[in-house]
């Protein structure tokens, strides 16, 4: 099979020929060693002054260009996190931070080339009524997608965009999920009105990509920990579910799957999740939930795309650790098809480039349908 063919067999719930092999981001130190091109400014947004919007073209293409070198069957290539509008420039703080487009305070760290979420700039009930999420039809967002689209579209890789559907950049610029949580609490309809706003941006920004040409899109907000999700789920359901629901609605009236990434134990809101409409869900994390207990239970509905142990075995293990966790997650995931293979989070910059390439390999050998073996 052509890499869009194997990874759309696979979400549509049927065995490929191989497992597919994609994941949800690279960080600049990963890509600058791959594609051997220095990254300007940082992976999330760019922190520069001078050109954020070339910077960030820039970047993505060049993650694109790795994830093709990787024989990745689909490529996160364009991010609502860097899909910056062509006046942008970002509020720089004494301290090295800064503000970006949505207020959020975001701090620059060299050691990794990425940024780091530290706080928000809506602090009072005034600041939640006066709040203005950005436009996401400024000049310059199409034309970011379409530049990243054109590269890619004569490629045999599904284009794949990372967007948010309210709840994660909320929080974020709320200043904290403590924050947003007692917003739930002791003043819901001001929290209610607040994600409303922040969510029909983000809805906003994924049209203007689904527009421009990507083929999936990854829903990505975290909205739980390893004990359990970080609202309850009434609080789920009320706030967010309604936000998320309105993304799948487009991506169905558009005929684009909308696969959700969410970090931690979330059995208590993922039938939800899959009763709203998602195509697959990722990374189901190690040491939060089971990864063959998952697709035991859904994988007749969803497509379970994970888990390769990016804490431990991608940045500190050998050839024979990431060879056996490849083996862990095809075994536990891959019978009868609907089944992707991806990192439990995303390459990050502490992941050794050696054992990316090892668990691609791996993958492609022990990976091959018909698998043969008993599940």
């Amino acid at each position: 099979m052509l890499h869009k063919e194997r990874f759309f067999t696979a979400l549509d719930l049927r065995e490929p020929d191989y497992v597919p092999i994609t994941d949800l981001g690279l960080d600049p130190p990963i890509v600058e060693t791959i594609t051997g091109k220095k990254l300007g400014g940082f992976s999330l947004i760019e922190a520069s002054g001078k050109d954020p919007w070339s910077i960030s073209l820039h970047n993505r293409m060049a993650l694109s260009e790795d994830c093709l070198k990787l024989d990745f069957d689909a490529i996160p290539a364009v991010s609502d996190y860097t899909l910056c509008s062509r006046k942008y420039r970002p509020k720089l703080l004494s301290d090295g931070r800064f503000i970006d487009e949505w207020g959020r305070i975001l701090e620059p760290r060299a050691d990794t080339k990425t940024t780091w979420w530290v706080g928000g700039t809506v602090e009072t009930e005034e600041d939640i009524e006066n709040y203005v999420p950005p436009d996401p039809e400024e000049e310059g967002r199409a034309e970011m997608v379409e530049e990243i689209v054109k590269q890619l579209k004569n490629k045999d890789a599904v284009i794949m965009a990372q967007g948010h559907s309210g709840w994660h950049m909320a929080f974020q610029v709320r200043g904290g999920i403590d924050r947003l949580i007692l917003d739930m609490f002791l003043r819901p309809n001001l929290a209610r009105k607040f994600i409303a706003k922040i969510a029909k941006a983000c809805l906003g920004f994924i049209k203007v990509m689904i527009d421009c040409g990507v083929e999936v899109i990854f829903v990505t907000d975290d909205y739980a920990d390893s004990h359990g999700p970080l609202m309850t789920p009434k609080q789920f359901r009320e706030f967010e579910l309604p936000n998320l629901c309105r993304v799948i609605e487009l991506g169905r009236k558009h005929g684009i799957p909308i696969l959700k990434h969410t970090d931690g134990n979330i059995y208590p809101i993922l039938e939800d999740m899959i009763e709203a409409g998602i195509s697959g869900i990722h990374p189901i994390e190690p040491g939060a939930m089971d990864l063959r207990d998952v697709k035991e239970r859904y994988g007749d509905k969803i497509c379970i795309l994970g888990n390769v142990d990016c804490r431990y075995v991608l940045p500190f293990g050998s050839e024979e650790d990431v060879r056996r966790d490849v083996r862990r997650c095809i075994d536990a995931a891959s019978g009868g098809g609907g089944f992707i293979l991806a990192s439990s989070n995303s390459i990050h910059a502490n992941c050794k480039v050696d054992n990316v390439y090892i668990m691609v390999e791996e993958a492609r050998k022990y990976g091959k349908y018909p698998l043969n073996r008993n599940f």
